[in-house]
């Protein structure tokens, strides 16, 4: 073979190579799309569950605010 055949058939081998890792790659790429799409349900149940802890927070204040108004409103 010549040079230029050697190389042709090097270069031939690289590319198949490359193939063959990018198909292995492409097909990890559905379960990393799932993965990621779990993470994000699972990050804005989070967010969700401590916007109402918050807001459960914030209403028990504002209960305890409305029982020291009443409480110091009458007169015993």
């Amino acid at each position: 073979m010549t040079e230029v055949e050697n190389k042709f058939l090097e270069n031939l081998e690289y590319q198949i190579s490359i193939k063959e890792e990018s198909r292995e790659t492409f097909k990890k790429i559905p379960v990393f799309t799932e993965q990621v799409k779990k993470f994000d349900k699972s990050v804005m149940n989070l967010t969700e569950k401590f916007q109402k802890i918050r807001l459960r927070d914030k209403y028990q204040i504002i209960i305890t605010e409305l029982d020291n108004l009443i409480k110091n409103s009458n007169p015993k």
